[in-house]
């Protein structure tokens, strides 16, 4: 009955095996993540959200993210006028 127990893990104790989320399944980048997967610079960052293009969310008081949704979003809308 231990040999049952040890093949198949219980869904309790799943979660605390993971160490965490994989960076593509982030809801926020960080600005500087953001400049890294757009290969842009940070100025360029905060234009692009000036111009609607990225969407910047405040964590706290002092920092803030994009949201993965915007960036992977800017990038398909730059494929799309690239073909």
């Amino acid at each position: 009955m231990q040999q049952q127990s040890q093949q198949q893990p219980s869904d309790h104790s799943a979660g605390r095996n993971e160490v965490s989320q994989p960076s593509d399944q982030a809801l926020l980048y960080r600005i500087h993540t953001a400049e890294a997967k757009l290969g842009v610079s940070r100025s360029t960052i905060y234009r692009l959200v000036n111009e609607g293009q990225l969407v910047l969310i405040k964590i706290g008081k002092r920092s803030s993210g994009i949201t993965a949704a915007s960036v992977h979003a800017l990038i398909e809308r730059n494929m799309a006028r690239a073909c």
